[in-house]
């Protein structure tokens, strides 16, 4: 439902916002100041209404406002600041300038409802979302007419799948719901959301089916439930063959090698799966011709030479690069997949892939264990231009022939032939203590000595090297990817909390915000926050523990039930077969009724397979059939013989005034 009466209207031109990883595909616009001047002067001057409450011309914001520990300032709630005088959230209906002659049933079925950034645009324009353009067919520079309206809360929304691999995606449900919360304010039928999936190139496509209560609806602070239709037919998204850059991924298996064929940049992308029985594996990469590099990632779908786990840059003289990935590893991402890319470094490297399991516990295999003898100091000296041992009646002889013909390195102490080409091509960075071939170099200074920055703007976004900037990519860059903890989606962590309490869980930003949503406890039906759901349900435990510490027990001795209040000092299950309606206020028959049930229950038993009650006939033949030993049944005189105590001492039950009875010292045995 919408307001019958537009409560502001304005006039804009449009500009494109175009998509970032960032925002996203939001529904948020950015507006010029005079829009909020504009706002601020409308409600003071209408007021509000449909529901909202007014205090002194003023709107009262629902919103708690939230202390910040790190403020020197305390701040007056009393007074609402000019913000709260606004309706929140902020949602405005987007028409095209163009329909604003159409009927309003017309004119709200091309209609979209958006939420806004900020008020810091160009003045008379509005940043409008690329897609939202898009679906709109708007161009740079037309008008668009924004009005202010109020949504009420959604509860439900089905939404069409436009793309038939949506049917491949994993948990599509869960993904959607949480793009709804972090990326959108409101929805209305007949509109197609742009939905980006991890590890797919173009975002899946939805259209807005159906919606409850309206046709257009708030979904922010909201608990609403998402249905999906799926296309009847088409391909299905393969996770194991998404790649950005080749012809296709494919899976490792032990004992099989892949050919690889990629040219510089260009990346290959492959899945492998570490096998139950595995504790390690070794991913083996030997290059034929040229060189590339080696990276891998749990959660990034397409690891590249900045986005990974485990990476391997080693030199083109080591044609062989290897990556060890241990089960231990995997646990934080609690899934035995690991993608695999390889990305060249040369014009064309050819190469083949291979996987190997338990690599670590074939090398300690291969290790001798044999101790080194140790030369005599006495009969051998140490050459000092090759570092040997040599005897000393043959060390003058060892030293004339090793200066003529060997030459040593006075950086790094490595001996070489002279005159020889692995001398003439030795080479040392001069930034760092790397030594090897001349060839080495270009791959070093790319690598660990090229200045490289992250496309995610934080204060600290340019790095000395593209190592750094992979180390920053894996640890504190908002473009991580993680698996959140709460939702379980693979989502961007996004920027560090500034929320000490955040920050003492360990959450990031994403985390911090999906743990602060609530569910409803199933016990008590109070409003949890997710995060401290486990904290909640320990207090539940430890109030149960406590009411079980201090509960007074059934006077039934095979029962561990709280006792209840009535004469017989049972519990409420217990004391079920012997409640009456009638009167009886000396408990007459209340004591028959127990006579009668004791009774029966020692001379005929209860019947029941598993009964051990030494009280019952039933009990004590199981007991006896236990132990090999056949029991005969208790005769009348002896079922009176052990009634006797249990009824004298409920005797005073019968007598006025009531005397209090030591319900603990009765030895009462009822079957259950």
């Amino acid at each position: 439902m919408t307001l019958s009466q537009s409560e502001f209207k304005q006039t804009l031109r449009c500009t494109k916002v175009p998509h970032s990883v960032a925002t996203g595909f939001t529904d948020k616009l950015y507006l010029p100041p005079s829009t909020l001047t504009a706002l601020l002067d409308s409600s003071k001057r209408n007021g509000l209404s449909n529901g909202a409450t007014t205090t002194n011309g003023r709107y009262q914001s629902h919103r708690t406002p939230r202390y910040s520990p790190f403020s020197s300032e305390e701040t007056d709630y009393s007074t609402p600041s000019q913000t709260d005088l606004l309706p929140s959230p902020l949602i405005f209906r987007l028409t095209s300038a163009a329909q604003a002659g159409l009927h309003d049933r017309q004119r709200n079925a091309r209609a979209v409802h958006c939420g806004v950034r900020e008020f810091s645009h160009e003045e008379d324009y509005a940043g409008i979302p690329e897609w939202i353009m898009s679906e709109m067919e708007l161009a740079e520079g037309d008008s668009v007419s924004i009005e202010l309206v109020r949504l009420e809360k959604g509860t439900h929304a089905q939404l069409k799948a436009l793309n038939p691999m949506a049917r491949g995606v994993g948990d599509l449900r869960s993904l959607l719901e949480a793009y709804m919360r972090t990326k959108l304010t409101a929805l209305t039928v007949g509109e197609t959301l742009l939905v980006p999936i991890n590890g797919v190139v173009e975002p899946l496509s939805f259209s807005v089916a159906a919606l409850e209560p309206s046709a257009a609806i708030d979904i922010v602070d909201t608990d609403l439930s998402v249905d999906i239709i799926y296309a009847d037919s088409g391909p299905i998204l393969d996770h194991s063959a998404v790649d950005h850059n080749s012809t296709g991924g494919n899976e490792l298996v032990s004992g099989a090698s892949i050919d690889v064929n990629v040219s510089k940049e260009q990346a290959r992308s492959f899945l492998l799966h570490i096998p139950a029985e595995a504790n390690s594996v070794d991913v083996i990469l030997n290059c034929l011709t040229g060189d590339a590099s080696l990276v891998a990632s749990c959660l990034v779908q397409n690891p590249s030479v900045v986005d990974n786990t485990w990476f391997d840059f080693s030199a083109p003289s080591h044609k062989q690069k290897k990556l060890r990935i241990s089960r231990e590893q995997l646990l934080p991402q609690g899934s035995n997949a690991v993608h695999v890319s390889v990305v060249g470094f040369t014009a064309l490297c050819q190469a083949n892939i291979s996987l190997e399991l338990d690599g670590e516990q074939k090398d300690s295999a291969n290790v001798e264990t044999k101790s080194p003898s140790l030369p005599n100091d006495d009969d051998f000296r140490l050459c000092a231009n090759c570092g040997s041992s040599v005897p000393t009646a043959r060390f003058d002889m060892h030293r004339i022939v090793c200066e003529r013909h060997n030459v040593k390195c006075t950086r790094c102490d490595s001996i070489f032939k002279r005159g020889s080409d692995e001398a003439e091509r030795h080479w040392h960075c001069e930034l760092c203590n790397i030594s090897g071939d001349i060839d080495d170099s270009a791959k070093h200074l790319h690598f660990f000595h090229t200045p490289a920055s992250c496309a995610c703007g934080t204060d600290r976004s340019a790095f000395a090297s593209i190592v750094e900037l992979a180390e920053h990519r894996r640890t504190r860059c908002p473009e991580r990817l993680i698996e959140c903890r709460y939702c379980h989606n693979i989502e961007p962590q996004g920027p560090a909390s500034q929320d000490a309490t955040d920050i003492m869980d360990g959450l990031n930003a994403h985390e911090a915000y999906c743990g602060n949503r609530t569910i409803e406890c199933t016990k008590c039906k109070a409003n949890v926050r997710i995060r401290q759901v486990l904290v909640h349900m320990q207090m539940h435990q430890m109030r149960e523990q406590v009411a079980r510490e201090n509960m007074v027990p059934c006077a039934n001795k095979e029962c561990n039930r709280e006792r209840a209040s009535n004469p017989l000092g049972l519990c409420t299950s217990c004391f079920g077969p012997f409640y009456t309606g009638q009167h009886d206020p000396d408990n007459h028959k209340l004591l028959k009724r127990l006579a009668r049930a004791l009774h029966t229950q020692l001379t005929r038993g209860c019947g029941s397979q598993r009964c051990r009650n030494t009280m019952c006939a039933t009990g004590l033949q199981n007991n006896g059939s236990d132990s090999g030993s056949a029991v005969s049944p208790l005769s009348q005189t002896e079922a009176a013989a052990l009634m006797v105590p249990i009824l004298k001492a409920y005797t005073p039950l019968s007598t006025l005034p009531r005397p209090s009875i030591d319900y603990a010292n009765i030895d009462l045995h009822l079957c259950k």
